[in-house]
């Protein structure tokens, strides 16, 4: 299991490195829209109910075709980036009160299948556009390669700063083995990242302190992604949301960070260097 998990990601990486770096950002458009939207939207159907291959297909093509006015009318990053905000400012609250209110997920399944729209889009929206950002010190490609590795950095220093000194749970109806101290790993060490990122990516020091500061609000972020999915797998009663990425599990379980992690960013992002 370790040695498949270890190989898919590192093929993982070569691939989406090579996608980022390469792709002109129409074509890289089209590549993020289909696994994030498209295959992210088959696992967020069978995570609220879809469990048969028909009506997973039925809840699969809802979410997409809710998906396409925002795909595409030429609305402003920034009012679909928008959406986002009230929308994880309630999951945030959905995470912290679990279970609360008692079988709301299960009776509620539509709904939970219509969220799926209005947080895949605006994170393939964010990614896109971050992506092709003009203005910025570097090309935008370098700023999205940044967001993922931030979440990443941040993953990995919970899971070892929990380890070594976690003892207040953080979650523990949703995800036993993340604590506090955890996350409070994750903040600092995502600041350090922040802080060394500054010279490679060429932030002006006006920018500096913002720079800094929208990192670490991305991190707490990238954490709630984490957890809002574990409350979807909770709910469905399954460990992952699907079975594409060999000892990875499923599409959202990569990029459940990212949902919440890249429309802060894009929009902050967006809201420095306008």
């Amino acid at each position: 299991m370790l040695k498949q998990r270890v190989i898919t990601g590192i093929v993982l990486i070569i691939l989406v490195a090579a996608g980022i770096l390469l792709l002109p950002n129409e074509l890289f458009a089209v590549f993020a829209l289909v696994f994030m939207v498209g295959l992210g939207a088959w696992e967020w159907a069978g995570l609220t109910g879809c469990y048969m291959p028909n009506k997973r297909m039925a809840g699969t093509m809802m979410i997409l075709i809710g998906s396409l006015p925002l795909i595409f009318l030429p609305l402003p990053a920034t009012s679909v980036l928008g959406i986002s905000v009230p929308i994880w400012a309630a999951l945030v609250i959905a995470v912290l009160i679990y279970p609360k209110p008692e079988g709301f997920y299960k009776h509620h399944r539509l709904m939970m299948r219509v969220l799926g729209i209005f947080v895949l889009v605006p994170a393939w929206y964010a990614v896109m556009t971050l992506h092709g950002i003009q203005g910025l010190p570097k090309p935008g490609a370098w700023y999205l390669l940044y967001l993922i590795s931030l979440t990443a950095v941040a993953d990995t220093s919970a899971y070892f700063t929990g380890r070594a000194f976690g003892k207040h749970k953080l979650a523990p109806q949703l995800s036993p083995g993340k604590t506090w101290e955890g996350f409070f790993g994750a903040v600092v060490f995502g600041g350090l990242w922040a802080l060394v990122s500054t010279y490679w990516l060429d932030i002006p020091s006006e920018q500096f302190i913002a720079f800094i500061a929208l990192s670490k609000f991305t991190v707490v972020m990238s954490v709630f992604g984490d957890l809002f999915e574990s409350l979807l797998k909770r709910e469905a009663g399954v460990k992952d949301s699907g079975h594409i990425l060999p000892g990875h599990g499923g599409i959202l379980d990569r990029i459940d960070s990212l949902l919440s992690a890249a429309p802060l960013f894009t929009l902050g992002m967006l809201w420095l260097f306008a």
